[in-house]
C-alpha cells in the first residue's frame, strides 16, 4: 500500500493521563490512516517553546507562554506521523480532530467524543486549553514539526 501523504499529530498530556492513546489512534486507523512512526517524548522547555513559538508571538502574552510551560514541561506526549492514501491529509485530519474548543466540537470528532474542557473554563483558570491532540495545520508545518519532534 503506497501512502500519498502524511501529517503530524501529538497526543497531549491530558489525552495520555486519561488513557485515551489507543482509542484516539484507533479512531484514525478506522478511517484508513496508518502509523508511519511514533514515540513517547518527555517535553522540555526548549522544544515546547519552539513548537508554540508562532502562537506565543501572535498572542503576545507572557501569561500564555507561562501556561504552555506549565502544561507541557516534564510531561509526556505521544508524537505520531500518520499517513493515508487519500489526498489533503492535513485538512482531513484537522476536520477529524474537531474544533480547538472541545465544548463546541462536532460530536463525531475526537475532541467532540473525548473532550472534557472548554476555552472559557481554561481562560477563567488562566491555563492552557486541554483539548487532547495537536495536528499540523499546513504541509510546511508538518515538515517543521516532524523535524522538531523526531530529531
Amino acid at each position: 500500500m503506497i501512502m500519498k501523504e502524511s501529517t503530524f499529530i501529538i497526543l497531549k498530556p491530558d489525552a495520555l493521563k486519561r488513557g485515551l492513546k489507543e482509542e484516539i489512534l484507533s479512531y484514525f486507523k478506522e478511517r484508513d490512516f496508518h502509523i508511519v512512526r511514533e514515540n513517547l517524548v518527555t517535553v522540555d522547555e526548549e522544544k515546547i517553546l519552539s513548537h508554540y513559538q508562532e502562537v506565543i508571538e501572535r498572542i503576545g502574552s507572557e501569561d500564555f507562554r507561562q501556561a504552555v510551560l506549565r502544561e507541557f514541561v516534564n510531561e509526556v506526549v505521544h508524537i505520531v506521523e500518520i499517513a493515508s492514501e487519500k489526498s489533503d491529509v492535513v485538512a482531513w485530519v484537522r476536520d477529524l480532530i474537531g474544533s480547538t474548543d472541545p465544548a463546541v466540537a462536532r460530536p463525531d470528532t475526537i475532541r467532540g467524543l473525548f473532550g472534557e474542557d472548554s476555552l472559557s473554563k481554561a481562560r477563567s483558570e488562566n491555563r492552557m486549553l486541554r483539548n487532547l491532540i495537536h495536528a499540523s495545520d499546513s504541509d510546511e508545518n508538518v515538515k517543521k514539526e516532524l523535524v522538531l519532534w523526531f530529531e
